[in-house]
């Protein structure tokens, strides 16, 4: 039989929508995008539902994507390498690799599985890449946050080594933890186990045939991590935008007169993102006529509660702050329509920015701090403004600009739309044929030159003709 056209390519995560998450929704608009180019697309994720039989592996179609899910719920773990080393879900994402007859596998997130997961699944014929979506690699907490606030510049082990107490006792050697680090060595301190974690994650990464992160920031950090910036390449997340600005313009152009001005916040409420510093500045600001809008999931940050209530506490006392909860993806074009503006005041370094190049596409003015990739979505200043990430004073004034008429009209005029998903997808694609090119020494056929939207024209010597230019 003719091997069917296209690649088979697998793509691995922590969840797959309807998940909610930012990952979830990244995959899934380049899952629509592969597939409309003929490839055959297989998904990955873990199942943490209660009742089910550890590491079992169940199967359904969802939107074109063949979607597997392991029952998993972080039970195994005795001790802090068990965050970055999974010998048993490492197999069966192997043995789902195998049973797909995957060309490719592309790693959007290990959390779960173990970074030893890209040994894993790479063989002599099937090349493994990998997306740093956060910082996860290096800080088991992913965002470079510190227990006590502190936003971390570098993972040291004498750093990390308080707050992973702080956060896992129960993995730690001070506490109830194995001294096993993951190559079965036997760290004697809490210093020793964060450092053989690191380490470990750091040498894995060195597994994937190619390294992705969405923008340069994020390489910096890696780079002083030890990484080569060399062999990180930086794909800008692309955001399927033009059916939301269109529901959103509809939507806005039925709301009702209105006096209030109303910043929102969108995303879930972590310590990293900032929400609560934000509120905090807008009541001291005072400005007349603007209401707080903060839509997300409210969870705990493993485990610890506390930066949820505080913000709950502040809402029921400043009526102006109003805290609405997760939302699903489809109610995203009623709440931009709702909205002046958006704000990520975000304390750690952002990979990207999902929600404010959501919010541009819908015209929408944006405020940002200065933390990671955050600052691009402003267009040099050109929409919206670049604010100090620790500095309340600094934000307090940035409401004061947003409330002048004449300022927010401006930003909201500039026309500053996100990379598409589409443009995203062939940079990927290009990368995923070289990639098995060079392992293989040869493509499937294809429907197009790959990274481009020209048909491939008689199969691999069609296209690769087309791509060398003959």
């Amino acid at each position: 039989m003719a091997r069917p056209r296209g690649l088979a390519l697998g793509l691995v995560g922590q969840g797959w929508f309807p998940d909610i998450g930012g990952v979830e929704s990244h995959t899934r608009d380049l899952a629509r995008e592969l597939g409309a180019r003929g490839h055959r697309l297989h998904a990955l994720a873990l199942d943490t539902r209660a009742g089910l039989e550890p590491f079992a592996l169940a199967t359904e179609m969802l939107e074109g994507v063949a979607v597997t899910r392991m029952a998993y719920r972080y039970h195994d773990h005795r001790a802090l390498a068990d965050l970055v080393r999974a010998p048993r879900a490492e197999e069966r994402a192997r043995q789902w690799a195998d049973a797909a007859g995957l060309d490719l596998v592309h790693v959007h997130h290990a959390s779960g599985w173990g970074l030893g997961l890209l040994a894993a699944l790479r063989t002599a014929r099937r090349p493994v890449v990998l997306t740093l979506h956060d910082y996860w690699p290096l800080c088991p907490r992913g965002q470079m946050l510190r227990t006590d606030g502190e936003v971390c510049a570098e993972a040291t082990p004498e750093r990390c080594a308080p707050c992973l107490r702080a956060t896992w006792p129960h993995l730690m050697p001070s506490g109830s933890g194995e001294h096993r680090g993951p190559r079965g060595e036997a760290p004697a301190d809490d210093a020793a186990a964060a450092d053989a974690r690191t380490r470990f994650a750091l040498e894995c990464l060195t597994n994937a045939d190619r390294l992705f992160t969405p923008s340069a920031a994020t390489r910096a950090v890696f780079a002083r991590a030890g990484l080569d910036a060399r062999a990180i390449d930086v794909v800008e997340n692309g955001v399927d935008v033009g059916e939301l600005t269109r529901e959103t313009a509809r939507l806005r152009a039925l709301q009702p007169a209105r006096n209030e001005l109303r910043l929102g916040v969108l995303g879930t409420v972590l310590p990293s993102k900032g929400a609560l510093e934000l509120a905090r500045a807008f009541v001291a600001a005072r400005v007349p006529g603007l209401t707080l809008e903060i839509h997300g999931a409210l969870p705990s940050y493993h485990g610890d509660t506390r930066y949820v209530e505080e913000l709950r506490a502040l809402a029921a006392r400043e009526p102006l702050v109003r805290v609405h909860g997760p939302f699903a993806y489809t109610e995203l074009a009623a709440i931009l329509a709702r909205l002046d503006g958006v704000a990520a005041p975000s304390r750690w370094n952002e990979v990207f920015g999902l929600t404010v190049r959501e919010a541009r596409a819908a015209g929408l003015p944006v405020l940002v701090s200065d933390a990671g990739a955050l600052a691009e979505a402003t267009a040099g200043g050109a929409a919206g403004l670049v604010v100090p990430a620790e500095d309340p004073q600094a934000w307090a004034e940035a409401l004061r600009r947003f409330a002048d008429p004449q300022q927010r009209s401006a930003w909201a005029q500039h026309a500053t739309l996100p990379r598409s998903a589409k443009e995203m997808a062939l940079q990927l694609e290009r990368a995923y044929c070289e990639v098995v090119r060079a392992q293989r020494g040869a493509v499937p056929a294809l429907d197009f030159v790959p990274g481009t939207e020209e048909r491939a024209r008689g199969g691999v010597l069609g296209w690769l003709r087309g791509w060398l230019g003959g």
